[in-house]
């Protein structure tokens, strides 16, 4: 996870978002399940959601296909919770379907909020850990984080940061490939200064 600027919203956002969605919650303050599942105004812009974050999730910092994975529109602060933000645009995180439903409804770190190299990867395992030079009550709630989205528990979000290592160390994918596609990885390539390191290192492996 790497720090997000938040975009703008979209141009029809109000009109096909918020306005219906808080006429509804005018109606139902509270929602049940099954009434939010009706009022599903948010993935009217999910297609803007994912081409304003040009496709990189908000809590891996790697980018992923619409075509293959669904595009998934994260309440940061959880629609059960907080009803009143339910329809806003500064409340959506662009993720997937997996991560959105590791999330659930806890209440993590914001990626909005956050600092390139409070969460670290360490090479060349792949592994994501906390800055140990932070405050003990960031420090908490970045483990927590690492620990809802399963970052680390999941071999599969492990072995995807492996690949793409290994594709960079490999030249078959560049620099600004990297940069692109792969921010959280890039700038942690960059911050420790492993940009061309990484490829001797994974050739000794």
């Amino acid at each position: 996870m790497i720090h997000v600027d938040l975009k703008e919203e979209p141009a029809k956002f109000n009109r096909e978002v918020r306005i219906p969605g808080n006429r509804f919650l005018t109606r139902c303050p509270q929602p049940t399940n099954k009434q939010w599942k009706k009022e599903r105004h948010w993935k009217n812009i999910s297609s803007e959601l994912y081409d304003l974050y040009k496709g990189i999730c908000a809590y891996t910092g790697l980018w992923f296909s619409k075509s293959i994975t669904s595009v998934s529109v994260d309440h940061f602060l959880p629609k059960s919770l907080y009803p009143q933000k339910a329809y806003e645009w500064d409340n959506y995180r662009l993720t997937t379907e997996i991560m959105n439903g590791n999330k659930e409804d806890s209440i993590i770190a914001d990626p909005i909020e956050i600092c390139n190299g409070d969460i670290v990867l360490d090479f060349p395992s792949c592994l994501v850990k906390v800055n140990p030079g932070l405050e003990q009550d960031q420090k908490r709630l970045l483990q927590y984080t690492i620990e809802i989205l399963k970052l680390n528990s999941d071999d599969n979000q492990v072995q995807a940061r492996y690949e793409i290592v290994k594709d960079y160390a490999n030249d078959d994918i560049s620099e600004q490939h990297l940069r692109n596609k792969y921010p959280f990885i890039a700038s942690e390539l960059e911050r420790q200064d492993l940009l061309i390191d990484i490829k001797k290192m994974f050739k000794a492996l």
